[in-house]
């Protein structure tokens, strides 16, 4: 199997299934900070931790920066026979939809820390 590559929009039709699972690659700093709801946040530097339970998804759809990590785990488990995506320029790109596309921006958590 190979990767795909798919927009936010096409993989916000899958996000919610209880098949699928989303996955965020980024820091659990950069993850506290913002994500997308229901997404899990595993590391890039963790993943491979996580693929025996990762294989119990129909389908996993994964996002990090800037598209790049997001590629090579999905071409990792795409290798298995698994059906795994990559979120075109990732969560930089996500962070700058419009607001008026109201149904795709709610999927992200936006958090508001302070530092001390």
């Amino acid at each position: 199997m190979k990767p795909n590559l798919v927009s936010f929009s096409e993989a916000s039709k899958y996000i919610y299934h209880s098949k699928t699972l989303l996955v965020d690659l980024r820091s659990r700093e950069a993850f506290a900070t913002s994500h997308i709801s229901g997404a899990w946040n595993i590391p890039y530097e963790e993943l491979s931790q996580y693929q025996e339970e990762m294989m119990n998804y129909d389908r996993i759809i994964f996002y990090c920066d800037h598209g790049n990590h997001s590629l090579q785990a999905a071409r990792k488990l795409a290798k298995k026979g698994k059906w795994a995506s990559s979120i075109a320029g990732g969560y930089e790109e996500m962070k700058n939809l419009k607001r008026e596309d109201s149904a795709i921006y709610a999927k992200i958590k936006r958090t508001t820390a302070t530092k001390k």
